[in-house]
């Protein structure tokens, strides 16, 4: 270790100060390791309770495919025609609309978990579930909010309610009683027997609140976006009601998918069952005119050239009334995709051109997919921006292909009503019975054709609607995959790690609080200068430590401290003055005067202590010297030679003992008298070493006083002692170099060889 004189200041660079706070910490700490040990022990006996006692979550997993439409129907050459890059993928979606809260609250209807059901006394409260002996259910509109009662079972047909005010009434199961929550009914299921006078608490919790609660513990999520795989996962104590709630929202979904298609369907046979009923009366009111007209007119037969023009009228007719009905249908769709927010989709059936159909199909769809996200997602949201892209690129090519379909349809249309006129122009040419008989066939044709096209065409939209699929395949049911809580390690881990910084919080805050200094480092930290010597705690009440071969250790740090002190000494054939003091009484300032003293005489170095505290003096006591010894006031005061206050150790030889004398009452006033320096100059001249046992510099400024006679200052610094705001006070004695080569001694350290040296 290096000491510098007093002119010489001692700088720490910024990693050395960073790394001396480290090291006061990391000491501050490990020194109160029993506290961090107790914390330990503590974290993991609450760590151990807290499992015993915690309910077990589990995680429960489903998964299943969505049929991605984009990605099956690669034959569709038509909506290749849309020319999407990245159409908006369904499966994308559908994540979403399994988790709205449509579908949660379905969910909680038919699992009837409205209300929850505990045995009053069960020490992990957990819900009784599937094994409930009852079952409550609000009859109409209940009130908004949640509450609690107990039920208390007399018997297999009544039962008491406790609510939880303290009032009682008796009820019969599956009754109607009125409740805090309106009107209400128990039922009773098949375990009530084996709950006979067991007491029940029912918790019936508020329906948006119980919504927001299963919104929270389940996911759905997509596990790949190249593969339309959906998981669905719940996290709740009890597994089997996690089982059941995935279930039954595949179950809920898969119905809700085949609902929506069943409707489109049905929308198209209302529409054919509408036409069916009008071509039905039409067709009856036609055959009544035939038969009339023939009955009237005694008509049997026609001529072949008759019944050839009618044939061709006929035909002809048909081909017309089938233009006729894709240009009203192609109008419909025209209509449709020109009136945003019409939600009448027109049937397509009877269009002959696939990708016109297909597209209607999709742009239906499209509009149904964005009405189910809009349930569960603000419009804002970016999964809308694909479907409002593809949406309206839909459109854009219904919009063209409606367009080429009515110029083709309208010249067909033409060239048939062309065919129609000519045929028309030979009929004319026949006797007046057969034209007009022939006009009335020509009706009946008309609607018996397009009658026989709208039963065909239903019994195919029927087929499709008996053999309706979901999109919807299902990989695996509702399984428990695992325990999610508690994880033991983890708890362990956390309530250990908890302790133990609440402990080195307490201990912070406490230091906090006492300012006490602890150990060298925050001397080092704040007055920026080494510490001289540091003297171990003896853990004794003996003052003479140097001598007792039981304190080695002690014994061995004042002989380094000597050694120390020879690299302060200028010269080192001139005798020394060393003057001991500290901030306060209590720091040990006399022990070490007292110690260092001996252990400068066993060297062979003749010394002399002095004790200058003439405020509280301790020196005498320390030696065993008698209190009518003559000592320091009394030279200065002129009653007794020098020799007379000179005492002789009884402990070791070469040390020698100046008491303070009689009790004066103006101390500070009396070192002040010249024949202190006689005296010093006096001693100087007979010792080697002289030890000035100083009054603390905080209370008194006798210290300062003597330091004209001191060749080095030893300030001494007690831990658990001194106090941390003391050290500022050290700190300026160096700035201002009031006590010439000061030097801080560490005294009560728990190290027991640190600075020792041999």
């Amino acid at each position: 270790m290096n000491y510098n004189n007093q002119n010489s200041k001692t700088v720490l660079l910024p990693h050395k100060r960073t790394q001396t706070v480290l090291n006061t910490l990391s000491k501050r700490y490990l020194t109160k390791w029993p506290f961090f040990l107790i914390a330990i022990i503590v974290g993991a006996a609450f760590a151990y309770t807290y499992i015993k006692y915690a309910r077990n979550v589990y995680e429960v997993k489903a998964t299943l495919v969505i049929k991605d439409k984009d990605k099956i129907d690669n034959d569709k050459t038509d909506l290749q025609e849309l020319d999407l890059a990245n159409p908006a993928k369904k499966v994308e979606i559908e994540v979403e609309v399994l988790k709205s809260r449509k579908l949660v609250s379905k969910v909680i209807n038919d699992l009837n978990l409205g209300a929850t059901y505990q045995i009053v006394g069960n020490e992990k409260g957990r819900s009784l579930y599937k094994n409930t002996p009852i079952l409550y259910k609000s009859i109409g509109k209940a009130t908004p909010g949640g509450y609690q009662f107990n039920v208390n079972i007399i018997d297999t047909g009544t039962f008491q309610i406790i609510q939880k005010d303290g009032e009682k009434s008796r009820e019969s199961f599956n009754k109607i009683f009125k409740s805090e929550n309106g009107l209400a009914v128990i039922l009773s299921t098949a375990n009530i027997k084996q709950f006979i006078r067991s007491t029940i608490n029912v918790s019936v919790q508020d329906t948006d609140d119980i919504i927001n609660h299963f919104e929270d513990v389940y996911e759905t999520r997509l596990l790949d976006k190249q593969q339309p795989i959906i998981e669905l996962s719940i996290h709740d104590e009890n597994a089997d009601l996690g089982k059941d709630f995935l279930n039954d929202i595949i179950a809920e979904y898969d119905r809700s998918n085949i609902d929506e298609k069943n409707k489109l369907t049905e929308n198209t046979l209302a529409f054919i069952d509408k036409r069916l009923d009008s071509l039905s009366g039409q067709l009856t009111n036609v055959e009544k005119n035939i038969e009339g007209y023939k009955s009237s007119r005694g008509i049997t037969d026609i001529s072949s050239e008759s019944n050839v023009d009618l044939q061709s009228m006929q035909s002809n007719d048909t081909k017309l009334n089938d233009v006729n009905v894709q240009l009203r249908i192609i109008d419909g769709i025209e209509k449709y995709i020109n009136s945003p927010g019409n939600n009448n989709v027109p049937a397509t059936i009877g269009i002959e051109d696939k990708g016109l159909a297909d597209l209607v199909d999709e742009l239906t769809k499209l509009h149904l997919e964005r009405t189910r996200l809009l349930a569960t997602t603000p419009e804002t949201n970016y999964l809308f921006e694909p479907i409002k892209a593809q949406i309206q690129l839909t459109i854009a090519a219904i919009k063209e292909k409606v367009k080429n379909i009515k110029v083709s349809l309208s010249n067909v249309k033409s060239g048939l009503q062309s065919v129609n006129s000519n045929v028309e122009s030979s009929i004319k040419g026949l006797p007046g019975e057969e034209r007009g008989y022939i006009s009335i066939k020509r009706q009946q044709g008309i609607k018996e054709g397009l009658y026989t096209y709208l039963l065909q065409k239903r019994e195919q939209v029927a087929l499709s609607y008996a053999s309706t699929l979901t999109d919807v395949s299902l990989i695996d049911n509702a399984y428990l995959n695992a325990i999610i809580w508690p994880k033991k390690p983890l708890i362990f881990f956390l309530s250990i790690m908890i302790a133990i910084i609440i402990t080195a919080v307490i201990i912070f805050i406490n230091e906090m609080i006492t300012n006490i200094t602890d150990n060298a480092d925050e001397i080092e930290a704040i007055i920026d200068r080494p510490i001289l010597s540091e003297l171990v705690d003896s853990k004794t009440t003996t003052p003479i430590v140097v001598l007792d071969p039981l304190q080695k250790i002690i014994a061995q740090q004042f002989r380094a401290l000597r050694t120390n002190l020879l690299y302060l000494q200028d010269n080192k054939n001139l005798a020394r003055t060393i003057l001991i003091s500290s901030g306060k009484s209590g720091e040990g300032k006399s022990f070490v005067a007292s110690n260092l003293g001996i252990s400068i005489a066993t060297s062979g170095r003749k010394t002399v202590i002095i004790d200058f505290d003439l405020h509280k003096p301790n020196i005498g006591n320390t030696f065993n010297i008698e209190e009518e010894q003559p000592g320091i006031t009394d030279f200065i005061n002129g009653k007794v030679a020098v020799e007379k206050i000179i005492s002789t150790s009884k402990i070791i030889d070469n040390l020698f003992i100046i008491t303070s004398g009689q009790s004066v009452s103006n101390p500070s006033e009396l070192i002040e008298n010249p024949q202190l320096d006689v005296l010093m100059g006096l001693l100087k001249d007979k010792f080697d070493d002289i030890i000035l046992d100083t009054p603390p510099l905080r209370l008194v400024t006798d210290s300062y006083i003597l330091s004209k006679y001191a060749d080095i200052s030893l300030y001494i610094v007690r831990r658990g002692i001194t106090k941390k705001s003391e050290l500022s006070f050290v700190n300026k004695l160096y700035s201002e170099e009031r006590l010439p080569k000061l030097n801080v001694i560490f005294n009560g350290t728990t190290k027991a060889l640190d600075n020792v040296g041999y």
